[in-house]
């Protein structure tokens, strides 16, 4: 009998052991790749370094953010390339150069983003349609409208708006305050009622149900914060680049769902961090930079990404295969 017990508890252990060696893996990825950064440019870290690196991939990180809630029920958001790109072609043509027009062109397109997300999750909910089927129509309808609205790239961004989303109050990079306000918000959140109702959800859609949760307005309000935070990249990207694009965010689609993955998100549901998902946008970002530090071509670069999408997927993969091994013995 005392046997057995100790059988159960080192099972248990192991498993524990298991879940925490794989949510390392973004961690320990983020920080060998910083160690091989620093081999190849031993002078290169610093405040301004890590502003301009926050500057680059703070588009990336929040498509990333609204990619991961809507993995995180189980379904995938195809549409926030077309969020992006319609919230930058506006941002670019339609802003002016005061500050009344700066706050409520930004506050309208933010509140645009979510109703857009917040479409997106009526259709799945009402009509019963695959998230990847309703979201792949609603990209195709909302960039129809970014290329209507600016047919080619170009438009006129205020100074003020680039130089206040590019600024370094203090020294310290308005990017590098967003991410840690978001990592902030997360790490407060991520026990709360909605949170544990969008794993709960995720994990298993039925046993959700019968917990009370209403699981056709949960949808709603993820994909509602997925539009939200694909307007928030449209927004920034305008600063970034000081142009408008309706094509802008075609590009933050599959990558986003990369980095989400890489970061330790399941496509499945139920399983993954905010958290995590800005460290996968960041590790996407650094494997592009230490190629160019290596002389390696640029056009190498989603090599490289997938390649370490393989190795992770396969991690992830191969530890949960052993737990259900582990358990079936059990």
């Amino acid at each position: 009998m005392t046997s057995d017990i100790n059988k159960a508890s080192s099972r248990q252990v192991t498993n524990r052991i298991d879940v925490k060696w794989v949510n390392l893996i973004p961690y320990l990825t983020l920080f060998l790749l910083i160690i091989v950064t620093g081999i190849l440019q031993p002078k290169i870290f610093s405040l301004n370094w890590l502003g301009i690196k926050t500057d680059a991939v703070l588009t990336l990180v929040l498509a990333t953010i609204g990619q991961t809630l809507v993995l995180l029920i189980g379904g995938i958001d195809l549409s926030l390339g077309g969020v992006i790109s319609l919230t930058n072609s506006l941002a670019a043509t339609k802003m002016a150069d005061n500050l009344p027009s700066m706050v409520g062109i930004s506050i309208a397109i933010l509140a645009m983003g979510a109703f857009l997300g917040a479409i997106n999750g009526i259709i799945i909910v009402k009509l019963r349609t695959q998230p990847f089927i309703a979201t792949l129509i609603t990209w195709s309808i909302y960039g129809g409208i970014a290329l209507w609205v600016l047919p080619t790239d170009g438009g006129n961004v205020p100074q003020r708006f680039i130089s206040s989303l590019l600024a370094r109050p203090a020294g310290i990079p308005v990017s590098l305050i967003i991410i840690a306000v978001i990592v902030a918000l997360w790490l407060y959140l991520r026990r709360s009622p909605f949170v544990s109702s969008v794993i709960a959800l995720g994990s298993n859609e039925r046993s959700a149900y019968l917990l009370g949760i209403n699981i056709n307005l949960v949808k709603i309000q993820v994909y509602a914060l997925s539009g939200f935070f694909a307007a928030s990249a449209g927004l920034y990207r305008t600063a970034l680049v000081s142009s408008g694009s309706p094509t802008a965010g075609n590009g933050f689609i599959l990558i986003s769902v990369a980095a989400a993955v890489i970061g330790g998100t399941s496509l499945a549901g139920g399983k993954g961090s905010i958290v995590g998902s800005i460290i996968g946008a960041f590790i996407l970002k650094l494997i592009s930079d230490l190629l160019i530090f290596a002389g390696i071509s640029s056009y190498w670069s989603a090599l490289f990404q997938g390649l370490l999408l393989i190795i992770i997927i396969a991690a992830v993969s191969i530890t949960e295969l052993v737990k259900r091994q582990e358990e079936i013995k059990r």
